[in-house]
């Protein structure tokens, strides 16, 4: 099985109105959820190097909880992640 990596430079994420601790649970582990995404990809093959996520805007409800959101963020990076590659 060949070994395939995604290179991302960086990532930035805003969250606007979302609370210090919230934002901090929903990142905590997100690097996790995005390769769980990720990894249910077929079409990617080989080796990605992406120097720029352009994963859009999302609305968060003030009931989002920091599991929910960090799915709905992973989701967002996946797809950029996806249509780039």
């Amino acid at each position: 099985m060949s070994k395939r990596e995604i290179h991302i430079e960086r990532l930035q994420i805003r969250m606007r109105g979302i609370d210090a601790r919230r934002a901090r649970a929903a990142v905590s582990d997100l690097g996790h959820e995005l390769l769980s995404q990720i990894s249910a990809f077929d079409g990617l093959r080989g080796n990605v190097r992406i120097s720029n996520v352009d994963a859009g805007t999302t609305q968060v409800g003030s009931e989002t909880t920091a599991a929910e959101l960090r799915q709905r963020i992973a989701g967002q990076i996946a797809g950029s992640i996806k249509r780039t590659s």
